[in-house]
C-alpha cells in the first residue's frame, strides 16, 4: 500500500498558490526566511552578520548567517523535532550547513534569484517526522523572487532537491523535489507584514504539504520578531505555533569596520 505522504498534493497545493496569488497583494522586499521556510533572492550585505532563534509546538531551531563574500552567505544551523502535542513522541536533533549566493539581480534591485547548497536536514522538510543527519543528507534550492505591480506584489518562489543517503538504515537513496513558495501582506498592520506560505516535498523523499501564516513586526533594520502557525495541507498535523526573532548585525566582519570600532565596557 502506497503511503500516504508518497501522494501527489499537485491539485491541493494549485489551488492554495491561486487563492494566496488573488487575495494578497505584498511587498516582502527586505524579508528574511526566519521560521518561515521560504526565502527571497537577497543575500545580505557582506560583512554582515544575521542570528535566529525560533522556538515552538515541534521545532526549535538556531541559525547563524555570515556575509563573509559579497553575494554569498553562509549558514550554520541547529533543530530540535520534537511534538509537544503527542505523547511520549520521539525527539530528533539534526544539524546543517549551507550556503546561498545571489546570482541574478534586476535593474530595479526589487527581483532576483539565488541559489542553495547545503548538506543536513533541508529547512522546513522532513520525511516520516524524522529529520536527516548531516552526513546523509544534501539538498539544493532556487528562490527566485518576481516583483508585480509597480512593487506592489513580490511573490517568492524557492523550488529544489534534496537525497537522502541511506533513508532509514535501509542502504537505499531517496531523492524528492522541494517546493516552497511565499506571499505577504505590508500596509494593514503598521511595522507588520502578514505572511502566508506553503510548502512540501514529492517523491521518494517525501513529506507532507504544509501551509504556514504569520504576522512580522518590523520596528527597525535590526531585531525583526515574528508568530507564526501552520498546520498540514490535509489537515494533520504542521508545525504549529512558532515565535522567533531574527536579530541583524552590522557589517562587523569587514575590515574597516573592524579597525574603526571598539567596545566600551
Amino acid at each position: 500500500m502506497k503511503n500516504k505522504y508518497e501522494r501527489t498534493d499537485w491539485f491541493l497545493m494549485v489551488q492554495f498558490l491561486l487563492l494566496t496569488f488573488i487575495l494578497l497583494p505584498v511587498f516582502l522586499h527586505k524579508a528574511k526566511a526566519q521560521q518561515f521556510n521560504t526565502d527571497n533572492y537577497l543575500t545580505m550585505p557582506h560583512g554582515t552578520g544575521t542570528f535566529v532563534i525560533t522556538a515552538g509546538q515541534r521545532n526549535a531551531a538556531m541559525i547563524s548567517s555570515f556575509a563573509l563574500i559579497p553575494k554569498f552567505e553562509f549558514f550554520v544551523q541547529a533543530n530540535l523535532f520534537r511534538d509537544t502535542r503527542v505523547e511520549n513522541y520521539v525527539q530528533h536533533f539534526t544539524t546543517t550547513i549551507y550556503a546561498k549566493y545571489m546570482f541574478w539581480v534586476n535593474k530595479a534591485n526589487n527581483g532576483g534569484a539565488a541559489v542553495f547548497l547545503g548538506m543536513g536536514r533541508s529547512p522546513g522538510y522532513f520525511a516520516n517526522t524524522e529529520y536527516t543527519r548531516l552526513r546523509e543528507n544534501i539538498w539544493t534550492a532556487f528562490p527566485i523572487t518576481i516583483p508585480l505591480f509597480k512593487n506592489m506584489i513580490t511573490w517568492d518562489l524557492m523550488p529544489g532537491a534534496m537525497v537522502d543517503f541511506d533513508p532509514k538504515d535501509n542502504e537505499q537513496t531517496a531523492w524528492g523535489f522541494t517546493w516552497s513558495t511565499r506571499l505577504g501582506i505590508y500596509k494593514i498592520i503598521p511595522k507588520t507584514a502578514i505572511v502566508v506560505e506553503a510548502y512540501g516535498t514529492e517523491g521518494q523523499a517525501a513529506s507532507p504539504a504544509e501551509y504556514k501564516v504569520g504576522l512580522r513586526y518590523e520596528p527597525n533594520d535590526y531585531i525583526v520578531p515574528a508568530i507564526t502557525y501552520s498546520s498540514q495541507l490535509q489537515g494533520g498535523y504542521g508545525a504549529g505555533f512558532e515565535i522567533g526573532i531574527v536579530i541583524f548585525a552590522p557589517q562587523f566582519l569587514k575590515k574597516d569596520f573592524i579597525k574603526n570600532n571598539h567596545i566600551t565596557y
